[in-house]
């Protein structure tokens, strides 16, 4: 039998479903895509099959710019499968500026550097052909690192 226990296995890949498949579509050309309300404006993520507004399923898909402040974040020392190799990491949770809450991979942070509003804004994995996966850089420096 094979020793397989310092293998590392690759980070697994999100399947989309029916309903977040237009998300995953516009993630793999580099695109971030949120459902909105369409009457009250107001995003939600995670996709859902219905409107977390009204409970109709006439929620609509839009583009946002995928920049943000940071809100909050840890350090993950015991990954996940798929992200030994990674640890230790940060995941980070972002309010866009087009409104909802995102939470991600934080790819070139150091806890030290990290307040909340710190800007932020998405960059792209590419895990296959068909998924691209979305990951935080932060873009300015800590608010206690400008004096």
């Amino acid at each position: 039998m094979a020793d397989n226990k310092n293998e590392n296995p690759a980070p697994p890949l999100p399947e989309p479903t029916l309903v977040s498949q237009p998300m995953w579509e516009a993630a793999n050309e580099g695109k971030l895509f949120l459902q909105f309300d369409p009457i009250s404006g107001k995003p939600q993520f995670w996709p859902r099959p219905v409107n977390v507004q009204n409970g109709k399923a006439d929620y609509e898909w839009r583009e946002v710019s995928g920049k943000g402040t940071l809100y909050a974040w840890t350090l993950v020392h015991v990954p996940a499968p798929g992200f030994d190799d990674r640890v230790p990491y940060v995941l980070g949770s972002v309010d866009l500026a087009e409104g909802g809450r995102v939470v991600a991979q934080m790819v070139n942070a150091e806890v030290e550097q990290l307040t909340p509003g710190l800007a932020v804004r998405v960059v792209w994995e590419r895990r296959s052909e068909e998924i691209n996966i979305y990951c935080l850089l932060y873009t300015s420096p800590s608010p206690r690192d400008r004096g």
